[in-house]
């Protein structure tokens, strides 16, 4: 048996495989916590301090509400222009109808005008209306004013007529005048009516200063029947204030003072109506040129008519330049004055609407 111990050579702080490893450090158990991040850029200073968290909204979220806005405006804006395409689209497919239509009639040997379509109740049409088509959008609310108190005016003479039959029976036989005057007035004022808003009609599509011209002179003339209508002398036809008060009397009848009250009123209120309308087309003359356009148009349709019936009428135009021609040279002091004035005339002078 051996006594020899083969690891008697190593010292007492050795290990197996010689020195020992080093020791561990001793455990701490304090917790260290994590480094704070930095403060955000676009954080207020008031809402960053050491003893407060900061809630900010992550960038993806912000990135896609963003463009969610930006498609639900892009989706809108799309929309809208195909909304617009489409009006455009019909507005020129009624245009080419419009223009097929027209060259169609002057093929078949029409005059290129369209075919009457008013009065839409009867079987003969004497006048074609298209507020859409034929007058622009600004002028059109007026025309369609003016044609809806032509109708109106149409059932007010019916009721006009209605109160002289009522104070002929019921207040007094001399009312027989009024009677037979507001038989008339339904056609006579009715076409005049009827004149006033063509008039009107023409000029908003033209913009012809010599229509509204016209137009001016018979509203005129509608507005001046109008405060007449509300007077209601006797002998006059239209049965206004004096025969209420007529009627009212003790030899009247009430019922019928109250209808020839409620004519009054209503004769007032067209009156006034009227007189709104004209203020509010002067600016459209304006706009159309006034006074000095309407002269020049004038001049330019008579002399259209002089050279339209020349042609029609060759030889009495030649007599009747020769005739002009020996005038002219008998009297060249006239002829020369005649043209300034025309000239003048042309050019509308100093004057302003």
């Amino acid at each position: 048996m051996l006594d020899d111990n083969p690891f008697d050579d190593m010292g007492d702080d050795s290990g197996a495989f010689g020195n020992a490893p080093p020791p561990r450090p001793p455990k701490d158990d304090t917790y260290a916590a994590p480094a704070r991040p930095p403060k955000p850029a676009n954080v207020p200073s008031y809402l960053a301090s050491n003893n407060e968290t900061t809630t900010t909204t992550p960038a993806s979220s912000i990135d896609i509400a963003d463009y969610e806005r930006r498609l639900a405006d892009l989706e809108a804006r799309e929309r809208a222009v195909a909304e617009r395409e489409r009006e455009v689209a019909q507005q020129q497919s009624d245009a080419n109808q419009k223009l097929q239509a027209a060259k169609n009639m002057a093929a078949s040997g029409g005059d290129g005008k369209p075919e009457p379509n008013w009065p839409p109740c009867l079987p003969k049409k004497i006048a074609y209306l298209d507020f859409k088509a034929e007058i622009p959008d600004l002028l059109r609310p007026r025309v369609r004013m003016l044609y809806i108190h032509f109708l109106a005016t149409l059932v007010l003479l019916i009721y006009n007529l209605v109160c002289a039959i009522s104070c002929m029976v019921a207040v007094s036989a001399s009312a027989i005048g009024d009677l037979i005057l507001a038989c008339i007035y339904i056609p006579f004022l009715g076409a005049m009516n009827f004149i006033a808003f063509r008039r009107l009609y023409k000029a908003c599509k033209s913009g012809s200063s010599l229509s509204f011209f016209l137009f001016y002179i018979i509203f005129t003339l509608e507005i001046i029947i109008a405060i007449v209508a509300v007077v209601g002398p006797k002998q006059g036809g239209l049965m206004g204030i004096i025969w209420t008060v007529e009627a009212f009397g003790e030899k009247g009848n009430k019922a019928v003072g109250f209808m020839c009250l409620v004519n009054s009123i209503l004769w007032g209120i067209s009156a006034g109506f009227m007189i709104y309308l004209w203020i509010h087309t002067r600016v459209n003359f304006q706009q159309a040129g006034g006074i000095k356009a309407m002269r020049k148009q004038a001049l330019e349709k008579a002399t259209f008519g002089v050279v339209k019936v020349a042609k029609d009428h060759p030889d009495a135009a030649k007599k009747v330049g020769k005739a002009a021609v020996n005038y002219a040279r008998e009297n060249p002091d006239v002829v020369r004055n005649a043209a300034s004035a025309a000239y003048g005339a042309s050019q509308g002078g100093d004057d302003e609407y």
